[in-house]
């Protein structure tokens, strides 16, 4: 049983690979005060670490969004839906949640396989 762990740290690791399933937390690195640009910064976090895992947003099997304000919810689909790839989307659910960095309004965990 193989487990890798990327960028780890004492807290936590950027990532965690196990028998070829990708486990990631994307959080925006673009902070302004606006979801839409949030969720758009936190989705390309995501494909630059499945890059990195050797896989892409067809390979997504589960994400979870947790956004911070209810009235968010139009624009992280606007940018979600310019995103996700059209006939592989993955499961996903979408949750109000209080962030632990004020500056977040969007969150988001997903599940991927590696590519064969």
């Amino acid at each position: 049983m193989t487990i890798t762990r990327i960028d780890p740290d004492d807290r936590w690791s950027e990532a965690v690979i196990h028998n070829n399933v990708i486990y990631y937390t994307s959080v925006p690195t673009e902070l302004e005060n606006d979801a839409y640009i949030q969720t758009q910064s936190a989705l390309a976090e995501i494909d630059k670490l499945l890059a990195r895992a050797n896989s892409d947003k067809l390979h997504i099997l589960d994400a979870t969004l947790f956004l911070v304000n209810k009235s968010d919810f139009a624009a992280i689909n606007k940018a979600w839906d310019e995103w996700v790839a059209k006939g592989s989307a993955p499961v996903r659910c979408t949750v109000q949640a209080g962030l632990m960095k004020k500056e977040y309004l969007i969150e988001i965990k997903i599940v991927a396989a590696v590519k064969s």
